[in-house]
């Protein structure tokens, strides 16, 4: 098959926006979008380091949002989610779309239309894209090879996931864009015994580049926090102790808060922690959004409303620099969208405003110095969760996988006890940014030292 057949046979995307549009126009609606989305997933299922299955799935779903004018100032919207394409079911959908908006009353803002400058990001693998079976077999020998040779624990199951995505916005305004995307998602779970005991250690993630696919780097690692899991004792009770925070927890608390009070709705509504030009953190800690770096996960031309993605500065040597924008609040406080406007599929396809890309400037000393410089400290590889508040900050979270560090060493590791302190108040209390960073799903972030934080044994 060409180049050029493979591209029509993905194509149908295109097929079903026309479809759609029809029974719009039919139905008499002036002002609409409609965000399609064209998912296709390979997968390769390990049992222990055996190929247990290979899957393939593909689903197109789409949502229609209708908007009602409703004087100079306020408009109602209306949103339905559905995969349908029967005639039948598109005009109750669009039916009920009607009834939301004509309930719904909010500020009136403008589509977007034809016209902008957008980037042109590398946002997919044209080799998973076209031959994502052969991508998963070649990977899989590398991942066998992997997991064949581990020591100190054993493999249970693992999975190995292609994604490829459409994504298409067509409104009413004349928009018509498709962009397409390639992701890998993967998770295994790794055990280890010793004398009746046992221990486990599930990774889990989704990763835009090939090439940070590192599983002969990753998974002795991942193996040997299982082993580390047999021989971790609860921590000592510390009321205020030096905490190292992973890259990956580094992600889960700054989304969780950053992500919240840098939005323009937190700015609108009044909770945000921040303010512009206020210093907010420690100068050494400068945090960005880049919805075009290279690999990220959240890399693309255009958002959901179709306004081009940028880099934007947030906070810069600890000063509050910029807040995120989607169209609706970009109108609401006189600014413009910065392109970071997400629909939510878990949401019924509501708009939010959320980071493309986190991304926070490496530091000057590398983990195993920050490490050595540190007389007592905590080493923090994993939560099973941590949900800070977003408004306060606050949090509290059990310990699965860190390490005690005393005199500069990492002395012995520690499972149970828990973590608690304030994430507004850590990033103005940053002792040390590592130089080595990790690619974490949409984000680029380093390790990060934070002070006097609440350590508890039980």
């Amino acid at each position: 098959m060409s180049q050029n057949e493979m591209d029509s046979k993905y194509n149908s995307i295109e097929t079903v926006a026309n479809l759609v549009k029809s029974e719009i126009s039919k139905a008499g609606i002036p002002k609409y979008d409609i965000y399609l989305l064209d998912e296709r997933v390979n997968g390769i299922y390990f049992r222990k380091t055996t190929i247990a299955e290979q899957t393939n799935y593909h689903n197109i779903s789409y949502f229609i949002r209708v908007f009602e004018d409703k004087g100079p100032e306020n408009m109602g919207i209306g949103v339905v989610q559905l995969n349908s394409i029967r005639s039948e079911d598109i005009q109750k959908a669009i039916d009920y779309a009607q009834t939301i908006a004509k309930m719904n009353n909010g500020p009136k803002y403008d589509l977007v239309a034809p016209g902008k400058n957008y980037p042109n990001p590398v946002t997919f693998d044209k080799n998973v894209w076209y031959h994502p079976e052969e991508f998963l077999n070649e990977k899989s020998l590398e991942l066998r090879q992997g997991l064949t040779e581990l020591i100190p624990a054993v493999p249970n199951f693992g999975t190995l996931r292609t994604y490829r995505k459409q994504k298409m916005l067509v409104n009413s305004a004349g928009f018509h864009k498709l962009k397409r995307s390639t992701n890998f998602g993967y998770e295994f779970s790794f055990k280890a015994m010793k004398a009746g005991r046992m221990a486990e250690y599930w990774p889990s993630g989704y990763i835009k580049s090939a090439q940070d696919l590192k599983f002969l780097e990753r998974i002795p690692e991942w193996a040997s926090r299982a082993r580390d899991a047999l021989r971790a004792t609860p921590p000592p009770y510390e009321p205020s102790i030096d905490v190292i925070f992973a890259p990956s927890i580094v992600r889960s608390a700054l989304l969780a808060t950053v992500g919240y009070s840098a939005s323009a709705q937190a700015l609108y509504e009044r909770y945000s922690r921040f303010k512009k030009d206020k210093i907010v953190a420690s100068e050494n800690f400068t945090l960005v959004d880049d919805g075009l770096i290279e690999g990220g996960l959240g890399t693309s031309a255009w958002d959901s409303e179709g306004n081009p993605k940028q880099r934007t500065p947030i906070i810069e040597k600890g000063v509050m620099t910029n807040f995120l924008f989607d169209q609706k609040f970009a109108t609401l406080l006189n600014e413009y969208s910065t392109g970071n406007a997400q629909r939510k599929p878990s949401k019924g396809g509501d708009m939010t405003i959320e980071f493309n890309n986190l991304v926070v400037n490496p530091g000057d000393q590398s983990l195993k110095e920050i490490v050595a410089n540190s007389k007592k400290a905590l080493l923090l590889i994993k939560f099973p969760w941590i949900h800070p508040n977003s408004i306060t900050g606050d949090f509290g979270a059990s310990i699965d996988n860190a390490y005690m560090i005393e005199n500069g060493k990492m002395t012995r590791p520690i499972r149970g006890g828990s973590v608690s302190g304030n994430i507004y108040e850590m990033l103005k209390n940053i002792d040390a940014i590592s130089k080595e960073t990790r690619t974490v799903m949409n984000s680029k972030v380093p390790y990060i030292k934070f002070k006097n934080l609440h350590l508890s044994s039980k």
